[in-house]
């Protein structure tokens, strides 16, 4: 089975569709407010919940951790600004000054980010701050999209606001195939099933494998540089 979802810009139909290599099916409805249960919550969101990972990249380790929110409006100048999701904060570094601050909600079966904020590690003042529209994946947990061989297409407006330049706005395409539905992946934090998911980016042909085990999150990432969980606190 090898569903596929887009929802392609205009300008941007020819590069998608070549990038898609297959037909394209629209996805259920992507509104903050639509239904569906996720047979897997491979993602869990609840203020509190954190995660600990270490972070190797070429011969530096660091530790990068993520810690849940409450609920609160979005914010920002983009399309979700009324929305209300979870503020995640992502710290890294010994004393944890390089500070990334995202939005994250459920929307269906899906777990997707709608703004982030990234900061200076030095000065502690706004680097960059980006916003999607609708918004930009993280993991979908719908069953008929967590088989082995599927794969789909994500289009969305990536929009980028660099303090004292000018904002830019372009389309992105991400093509997400399901590597295994079940594999098992060893980190320090212990063994767990996972599912292994791997993105391509069509804009900068950037490729990530991520694997996420039920209840617990993300587990490990590769592509770039590897994270592992070392730790985890997770509500249930």
């Amino acid at each position: 089975m090898t569903p596929n979802n887009a929802r392609p810009h205009s300008s941007f139909l020819v590069a998608l569709l070549a990038f898609a290599c297959g037909s394209i099916d629209p996805h259920a409805s992507d509104t903050a407010d639509s239904g569906g249960t996720p047979a897997s919550v491979l993602l869990p969101l609840a203020a509190g919940n954190r995660w600990t990972y270490r972070v190797t990249d070429g011969d530096d380790v660091e530790t990068k951790n993520q810690v849940v929110g409450e609920l609160e409006p979005v914010g920002g100048s983009g399309p979700n600004a009324s929305v209300v999701a979870f503020r995640m904060t992502t710290t890294r570094g010994v004393d944890g000054s390089n500070e990334t601050v995202s939005w994250q909600a459920a929307v269906g079966a899906r777990v997707v980010r709608y703004r982030e904020q990234a900061f200076n590690a030095t000065s502690g003042m706004l680097d960059i701050e980006e916003h999607w529209d609708p918004y930009k994946l993280r993991v979908d947990q719908a069953e008929e999209f967590l088989e082995d061989g599927a794969s789909f297409l994500e289009s969305y407006d990536e929009t980028k606001l660099v303090p004292g330049m000018e904002s830019t706005t372009a389309t992105r395409g991400d093509r997400w195939t399901v590597l295994a539905a079940s594999e098992s992946v060893t980190v320090p934090a212990g063994t767990f099933d996972a599912v292994k998911l791997m993105r391509v980016s069509s804009s900068q042909g950037a490729v990530k494998t991520y694997w996420f085990a039920q209840n617990v999150g993300k587990v490990k990432e590769d592509g770039g540089q590897l994270e592992e969980l070392e730790s985890y606190e997770v509500s249930e």
